[in-house]
């Protein structure tokens, strides 16, 4: 019952007469709704408390008379002290406050219906520019909290984003692809569906996906962007022109525990590990990995399922190597780390490949 707040912006929950009727008319049952809500979603409470606020005063407002010459008047004045403020500091600004209320409702209905077709001058301007491009109307999400808020889509697919991001999708997701833009960082967990490819455009890189969940870091003042993933497979391109491209566009495979990085200042798209590669069995498997005098190729090929990675190494050079040991709560290269130092090899990560350099074994 919560889940259509959970992405509401400012703007949402002023529009929603639940919310409305809450702000003015409080009811026991009412309070403990709004109240489990901010529970169980702390990051919309502070868009909440901005919201009530709106409110509330255009509910005092409108109970006011109001002239709109009282509003021309009021802005004179506020133009008018501002002007010469820097002249007279001490200069106090004197305004009938029931006038200065009343003449607020009618500028914040105006914002009001300004909200309802955004102006995209405090956009980023890529993220402007991409969503210019979209084919249907755009419903838009801005993460203003200090957390993370989440937001489900129209296909069920849910995004974990980030504070100072912004989301705009199709409200129903009518047309060939799903298409999603990005400014910021965000995390998508995205409902299968073979027949309709899920698409993020997000500054410079575009993603392609049926079905997975994934990570896109793309703030516009950050020299790269990123995507990494979790699950599935997921395919990235470059998109320095910044139109809009067919579901059938390639680019680099991504599967679990690689990422993508786009570095704005060359151009260049390079594929790697993520920093902190995660398990992809299950524990009872992982449990299961346990080794005694093993060969060090059959460790080694337990690493590449475990995690997901491919482990390159000369197999004719250390076929002969033996080691003891369990796939623990290390991690990838915490265990690496292990198993080198006592094989006196090194390894490093090469376009999301692990490489072995080591001694032959006698």
């Amino acid at each position: 019952m919560f889940e259509k707040y959970a992405g509401y912006s400012v703007e949402d929950f002023v529009k929603d007469e639940k919310f409305i009727a809450w702000v003015k008319f409080s009811h026991p049952e009412e309070d403990l709704f709004w109240s489990d809500f901010i529970q169980n979603y702390p990051g919309q409470q502070e868009t909440i408390i901005h919201a009530r606020q709106i409110v509330t005063h255009l509910s005092e407002a409108s109970r006011m008379p109001v002239d709109q010459n009282d509003v021309s008047e009021i802005w004179s004045k506020l133009e008018s002290a501002l002007a010469e403020e820097g002249e007279n500091t001490g200069r106090v600004l004197t305004i009938n406050w029931k006038k200065w209320v009343a003449a607020a409702s009618v500028i914040l209905l105006s914002a009001l219906i300004w909200w309802n077709y955004p102006s995209t001058s405090d956009q980023p301007q890529v993220y402007a520019r991409l969503i210019e491009q979209a084919e249907n109307p755009l419903k838009e999400v801005i993460n203003t909290t200090s957390g993370t808020i989440s937001v489900i889509l129209p296909d069920g697919s849910t995004v974990k984003l980030e504070k100072a991001s912004r989301l705009s999708y199709d409200r129903d997701f009518t047309g060939k692809q799903r298409e999603v833009f990005l400014s910021g960082a965000a995390f998508f967990n995205v409902t299968k569906n073979p027949e309709k490819p899920f698409i993020v455009y997000a500054n410079e890189l575009v993603t392609k996906v049926l079905g997975t969940s994934f990570t896109i870091n793309a703030f516009e003042e950050n020299k790269k962007v990123t995507v990494s993933v979790r699950t599935g497979r997921v395919s990235v391109f470059k998109n320095t022109d910044l139109t809009r491209l067919d579901a059938d566009h390639k680019g680099i495979i991504l599967i679990p525990n690689q990422q993508a990085a786009f570095t704005k200042e060359d151009e260049t798209l390079v594929r790697s590990l993520v920093e902190a590669p995660q398990v992809v069995v299950s524990q009872q498997e992982l449990r299961d990995l346990t080794f005694t005098n093993a060969p060090l190729p059959d460790i080694f090929e337990a690493l590449e399922k475990a995690y997901g990675v491919e482990i390159v190494f000369d197999k004719a050079l250390l076929s002969n190597c033996r080691l003891t040991t369990s796939l623990g709560n290390e991690t990838l290269f915490e265990r690496l780390d292990i198993i080198c130092e006592a094989l006196e090899a090194s390894y490093k990560v090469v376009d999301a490949q692990i490489m072995i350099d080591g001694k032959k074994c006698n």
